[in-house]
């Protein structure tokens, strides 16, 4: 629903991979799972319509990963919401509180029931989905997620950058990896510590620990169709399950379907 990094951008030359900042829905049945709250968390709102449970897991609190929670109608009213996140690592349950209410926004908005996770922990979210914290090398504090379910386990990396070990239990045997590949090789020298990663890590991460298909995401917000077109080339010529993610994109993560891409 939402692909790119550090903030929205719109135009026709951004219409295939989107404008919004990262979100992404884990559904099965009338439960959803709901990864990071960007700009994208918008396009989201009709798969979240028939939902009777919906869990929010945030990797982080930078605001492109938030910002879409101030609209809370993107959820259905008579959803049961539950916030899973690191909050310990900012200001515990009132870090939500303060970015919504004033002088950030006109008034104050009450976010759902908040369950801070410790940095390198695990929360039960329903019967067979639990998800693993990890802490992520990104300035002031961020997590990568392992979600387990029994139809098989997505990894999310969207805010981390290679300078330390990737934790490779997050990742090894995932039916699907999303990956922070907001640089290339030739920019990133200028921009280290900046906490982002590049496609050539992401593609060598995947085939060093099993991944099915990998999903790079955090795309730089002026890199347009056209460049982002010709790096998922170059990044299938390394990694064939590579795929620079699109707004509207569909996983299967069983393997019995069919993924809608």
């Amino acid at each position: 629903m939402g692909t790119r990094g550090s903030y929205a951008v719109s135009g026709r030359e951004y219409e295939e991979f989107g404008g919004g900042t990262s979100c992404y829905v884990l559904r099965r049945g009338d439960y959803a799972i709901v990864l990071d709250c960007g700009s994208g968390l918008s396009a989201a709102k009709r798969l979240l319509a028939d939902c009777t449970r919906i869990d929010i897991v945030l990797t982080h609190v930078h605001y492109d990963h938030i910002i879409g929670l101030l609209n809370w109608n993107a959820f259905p009213k008579t959803a049961r919401l539950r916030l899973f996140a690191t909050l310990e690592l900012w200001f515990g349950e009132k870090t939500l509180q303060r970015f919504i209410s004033p002088p950030f926004w006109p008034y104050v908005q009450q976010p759902p029931e908040q369950i801070s996770v410790p940095p390198n922990g695990e929360a039960q979210l329903e019967e067979g989905v639990r998800v693993r914290f990890r802490l992520s090398n990104h300035p002031d504090g961020a997590s990568i997620l392992r979600v387990f379910t029994d139809e098989g386990d997505i990894c999310v990396a969207f805010d981390f950058e290679h300078l330390t070990p990737f934790p490779p239990e997050m990742a090894r045997d995932c039916s699907l990896l999303i990956y922070d590949s907001m640089y290339t090789l030739e920019e990133y020298p200028a921009r280290k510590g900046w906490g982002h990663s590049c496609w050539q890590e992401g593609c060598a991460l995947a085939r060093e620990l099993g991944v099915r298909r990998l999903a790079l995401t955090h795309h730089e917000p002026y890199r347009t169709d056209e460049v982002l077109r010709e790096m998922e080339r170059q990044a299938k010529e390394v990694f064939p399950g590579a795929r620079f993610a699109r707004v509207g994109d569909v996983y299967d993560i069983s393997g019995e379907g069919e993924d809608s891409l």
